[in-house]
């Protein structure tokens, strides 16, 4: 049977420091973060009482636009559960092995949120190994693969590369392991957050969050501004969300004009070159946005080579407000970043694999601003030079244990 736990209602819910704030419709909300999920929620309930369960079937309009399954709200109690169980648990009913079928191992994020898996699964004496797929999708396929073979996995933390592929992966090699399995970053199989059939899915970067950091660099503009946008890989699940969050946003503020659309693999040297190239075909460029601090270093780079003051004469926004951008958010030369949860994620995720393998699964998705890092310092995932004092970065740093 579908349960649905989901209440029809005119309000939306804003995560903010301390709890919920109920928004009405005669309130401007702080933050983009849950204004339409609370109605989409329950129009996407109402549809799955309809169709009945699925494993990794999607929710959508008539009009094919796809629907969150999880209301922030209980992304907030999904949240609180897996926080609660690893603050009050200290010990599991036995010895556990794990496998973590990772996208990378080789970058800031990849590496902070295996430290999280690693420290997560030490505090709870579970036995882990990693299988890099090294972004590929063949590789990912023959790694899951491998680790199902060995046949002593009790749980698996699954990464999808790209939601329909690693869908099918998950149904054919993972699925009928009866296994528990929890999925970070990206969703999949045509969800928004979380596919039913999987223990529960953790997410920073999701549509919500990018259009978060989109809306508020393009509000910035109180006259016409020229804009570059700056993104990822071609093709992938997160350069949607983005191209999306951009779209939307030049439909709510006006003034924003987007001369340049670039993408630049995460990789701050083609950032780099990209940024230059746009301010000589747009000097008159004062608005950048980027889904990822690494490129914005080399955009910070190019601004100041082609004679330009970065986060004054052409403001910078950008996710990650990992520890280098800390450091620049307090010199004024970025003026927002988007907090991403790598270590967390990876904590959390771990917890929650621990939690289904206990026989408590959570069965959802959990938003990374409702964590404590968030919600115990800024009480909003955007950081900007009026609160970066209070925030402090898990990774492009120092680690911090809990």
């Amino acid at each position: 049977m579908h349960h649905c736990i989901v209440e029809l209602t005119k309000k939306s819910f804003i995560p903010t420091k301390g709890g919920i704030i109920s928004n009405s419709n005669s309130v401007k909300p702080k933050s983009f973060r849950s204004a339409q999920v609370g109605l989409l929620g329950a129009i996407g309930c109402l549809l799955a009482l309809v169709s009945g369960p699925v494993i990794g079937g999607s929710l959508s309009t008539p009009d094919g636009k796809m629907l969150p399954r999880t209301t922030s709200e209980q992304a907030k109690a999904n949240a609180d559960r897996v926080v609660n169980f690893s603050r009050t648990v200290t010990e599991l009913s036995r010895t556990y092995t794990i496998s973590y079928l990772t996208e990378c191992v080789d970058n800031p994020y990849c590496v902070a949120r295996l430290q999280g898996i690693q420290d997560a699964a030490d505090k709870y004496g579970m036995t882990l190994k990693t299988f890099d797929s090294a972004w590929s999708l063949t590789a990912q396929t023959r790694t899951a693969e491998m680790a199902v073979a060995e046949g002593v996995f009790d749980g698996y933390i699954f990464g999808p590369l790209a939601p329909e592929p690693s869908c099918k992966l998950w149904q054919r090699v993972l699925v009928p392991t009866g296994k528990p399995v929890v999925t970070v970053t990206v969703p999949m199989c045509g969800d928004t957050d979380w596919t039913p059939g999987t223990a529960a899915q953790f997410q920073q970067q999701g549509e919500v969050h990018y259009q978060e950091l989109v809306d508020y660099a393009f509000a910035s503009c109180e006259s016409e501004c020229e804009v570059l946008a700056v993104g990822g890989f071609v093709g992938s699940q997160l350069q949607n969300y983005w191209e999306g969050a951009v779209a939307r946003g030049l439909e709510k503020y006006p003034n924003a004009k987007v001369v340049v659309q670039e993408t630049a693999n995460f990789d701050p040297r083609m950032a780099y070159k990209k940024t230059q190239d746009a301010l000589v075909y747009k000097p008159n460029i004062s608005v950048v946005v980027s889904n990822w601090d690494d490129m914005s270093r080399g955009i910070e780079a190019a601004i100041t080579s082609s004679g330009y003051k970065p986060g004054v004469d052409i403001r910078i926004y950008s996710a990650g407000a990992n520890q280098g951008s800390v450091e620049k958010l307090i010199a004024g030369t970025m003026n927002a970043s988007l907090a991403l949860l790598p270590y967390d994620e990876g904590y959390y995720a771990t917890i929650a694999l621990a939690m289904a393998m206990e026989g408590d699964p959570i069965n959802g998705h959990v938003d990374e601003s409702w964590l404590p890092l968030v919600q115990d310092s800024t009480g909003t995932p955007l950081i900007t030079p009026e609160n970066v004092d209070v925030w402090r970065p898990r990774f492009g740093g120092s680690i911090f244990k809990y």
